[in-house]
């Protein structure tokens, strides 16, 4: 699994920008599934027809970035977030743009730190004017915060793009496992979620399944001053309750921590007034489909880069299998 994360992660795919990336994506399945598309919004889909539920895997296959906004005349790129990114983040940080070229964000000099907004920010792309940044980059092309993954110590990494190409691992891995145990599944890797879940909702209308599975990072707050949820790394997956969009039926919670005392899982339960994730979107497709959430704990969701513990992970995978093969229709 590591590996693989590691492998998704060099990939550079801000929200609105991530068809090249799906096609990689498609290819770790292609072999065990029997067709494989990417849908008009840009979501990456898989189909394996088989017995049982149809069982939808959602993960999310964008990450916040940049979006270039203006080019002045000295060839200083003007920038807007494509997420919610905050700018003091990135200040004094390589950009890499979906075009291969490379630039770092830097501060007009009479602003503070502290009061730094989007509109203070440029990219040094080493151009000499505005006609040479223009045969480089061009208005509306995107881009991300440059962060490797590293690893801390055996079972933590820590970098960008993890939330959620870790996500997108344990699909990858979960869809393996049931198309070889010949179950009904779609696996969707979504498009546009951090800028409104937009490829979930059309996506979801697209399959229109028993039960769809939404696979994502949920904030751990084992840290100094943390958000105020129960979650902390190395604690095991977490059973979604509620989040920002969507408060998950009262049968398929109890199902997934069901099934999580049958395989011997220890479970944590997100519980996230604020969060945002493909669950809503899906949830409010065609008349109403039933979802569940099974997150790994992450340590600062929603910055440039995140932490997350490896065994967390692993153990996503087995729950989202188990409850997946186990799942009955009502």
């Amino acid at each position: 699994m590591k590996e693989l994360i590691l492998k998704l992660a060099k990939e550079i795919a801000p929200s609105g920008s991530e068809r090249a990336f799906q096609s990689q994506l498609l290819a770790e399945v292609q072999d065990v599934a029997d067709n494989v598309h990417v849908d008009t919004l840009g979501n990456g889909i898989a189909r394996k027809n088989g017995e049982g539920p149809h069982i939808m895997l959602a993960a999310h296959a964008d990450e916040p970035g940049v979006m270039v906004v203006d080019i002045d005349d000295e060839g200083f790129l003007r920038l807007i977030a494509v997420g919610n990114l905050d700018p003091k983040h990135l200040l004094h940080r390589q950009v890499a743009f979906t075009n291969g070229v490379r630039g770092s964000i830097e501060l007009e000099e009479k602003v503070k730190v502290a009061d730094a907004t989007y509109d203070h920010l440029f990219v040094d792309i080493g151009a000499t004017s505005k006609e040479d940044a223009l045969g480089r980059v061009y208005i509306g092309l995107a881009g991300v915060v440059v962060n490797d993954v590293t690893e801390l110590g055996e079972r933590k990494l820590v970098g960008r793009a993890l939330d959620n190409r870790v996500g997108c691992a344990v699909a990858i891995q979960a869809f393996r496992e049931l198309a070889a145990a010949n179950r009904n599944v779609t696996l969707v890797f979504t498009a546009q979620s951090v800028v409104g879940a937009r490829g979930a909702r059309t996506a979801a209308y697209q399959i229109a399944p028993d039960l769809a599975l939404i696979i994502d990072a949920a904030p751990a707050s084992d840290v100094p001053d943390g958000k105020r949820t129960s979650l902390k790394l190395g604690g095991g997956p977490a059973v979604k309750i509620m989040d920002g969009t969507a408060i998950v039926p009262i049968d398929v919670k109890d199902h997934l921590i069901e099934t999580a005392k049958k395989a011997n899982l220890t479970v944590q339960y997100e519980v996230w007034p604020g969060g945002q994730s493909d669950v809503g979107s899906v949830q409010l497709s065609v008349d109403g489909i039933r979802i569940g959430g099974v997150s790994y704990p992450a340590r600062y969701v929603g910055s440039t880069q995140t932490v997350v513990d490896l065994q967390d992970v692993e153990q996503v995978l087995q729950l989202t299998v188990a409850a997946a093969k186990t799942f009955k229709q009502a």
